[in-house]
């Protein structure tokens, strides 16, 4: 019966300390430490922006809602990166670059685009697999927004406002 008590209580400890190391893992909301090349064939790190906020959105070039919102992420290329706000689009592994060029090319999608070919990126925020999500992340690295489905301007508005950005 001693023997019965011990594994359970080993059992019961296994499980809060895996519990706990989960729950401590997955409260770092610091950007990762990537490096990418955008559809150009430039290359491009997030530690080369520090100092900026940026907008990550993972999207492609079948989803729906990724269309629909991009007039407001153009828009909000046009007022805020003269402020400094740097902007990501991540194409999704199963895309092409002939696709993600031509849907840059037809819809003039003036911010950063590259293609996630291996996941690597994805992976690298929390395992995105819906489109679209965005992610903002603050001045010092911090991500101080995950949002699934489109984007909410105005809500990302006030958020760069708090960041010391106003539109142009």
């Amino acid at each position: 019966m001693k023997s019965q008590h011990r594994h359970i209580f080993f059992a019961l400890a296994l499980i809060i300390a895996l519990f706990a190391i989960n729950w401590i893992n997955s409260g770092s909301n610091m950007r990762p430490e990537l490096s990418f090349t955008d559809i150009d064939g430039k290359s491009h790190s997030l530690e080369q922006y520090n100092g900026k906020p940026i907008l990550v959105t993972f999207w492609a070039t079948d989803c729906t809602g990724c269309i629909q919102e991009m007039p407001d992420l153009i828009a909000l290329h046009k007022q805020y990166t003269s402020k400094g706000l740097v902007m990501i689009d991540v194409a999704m592994a199963h895309d092409s670059p002939e696709h993600i060029k031509a849907m840059r090319d037809e819809r003039q999608l003036p911010f950063i685009i590259t293609w996630d070919s291996n996941n690597e990126i994805a992976q690298a925020f929390d395992n995105v697999r819906v489109t679209p999500t965005h992610f903002l992340i603050d001045p010092n690295g911090e991500i101080t927004m995950r949002k699934i489905g489109a984007i909410n301007k105005k809500l990302l508005e006030s958020k760069l406002y708090s960041m010391g950005l106003t539109a142009s």
